[in-house]
């Protein structure tokens, strides 16, 4: 096992730049040659770029379809694989868009495109999914009497959620007001 580097002549013509490709390679022989692909850059040859950057941390409901789409433009062919957590999801494909079709717990995370060409290669910044899900809801009908000013408590069963439930309150039918008291 060896590294072998090779410069790129085509870079230093068209724009003055040096590209040094390093690989990691086995040789089998003494005389054994490594075959590296070459390609011909142009001076319209244009490097990855993202049109739009993932904003804020999206909350998408358990079991909704999820389409995640990666906007990105440069020389074609572009090529794009999916992330979620540092891991990959999908291997290089011309396909833009990660598609989960229906929602769980397990897919929420932080998902990332990276998009390449022959000019390179670029990693989208995270983008926060989060999934929304409430688990079975136990509703007991409790009813407890008390003298008006004291504190009625109420034992009820936990509520696994995210986020964390808002609870409103009725009385009679009406929607009871929160007050300091």
């Amino acid at each position: 096992m060896g590294t072998r580097t090779w410069a790129c002549p085509a870079c230093k013509a068209l724009h003055n730049l040096a590209l040094l490709i390093t690989l990691p390679v086995t040789l089998f022989a003494p005389a054994a040659r490594l075959a590296v692909q070459s390609f011909a850059l142009s001076k319209d040859d244009v490097a990855p770029y993202f049109k739009t950057e993932p904003g804020l941390p999206q909350i998408h409901l358990e079991g909704n379809r999820l389409v995640l789409t990666c906007l990105a433009e440069g020389s074609w062919p572009l090529e794009f694989k999916w992330m979620r957590d540092g891991r990959e999801l999908t291997t290089y494909s011309s396909e833009y868009k990660y598609i989960i079709p229906s929602l769980q717990k397990l897919d929420a995370g932080f998902y990332r495109c990276v998009v390449r060409n022959r000019m390179g290669a670029l990693l989208q910044r995270k983008s926060e999914v989060q999934v929304a899900y409430m688990e079975s809801f136990t509703d007991t009908d409790q009813r407890k009497t008390v003298p008006q000013g004291r504190a009625a408590i109420l034992n009820l069963l936990p509520i696994t959620s995210y986020p964390r439930p808002q609870v409103t309150w009725f009385r009679e039918g009406h929607k009871i007001i929160p007050s300091n008291r």
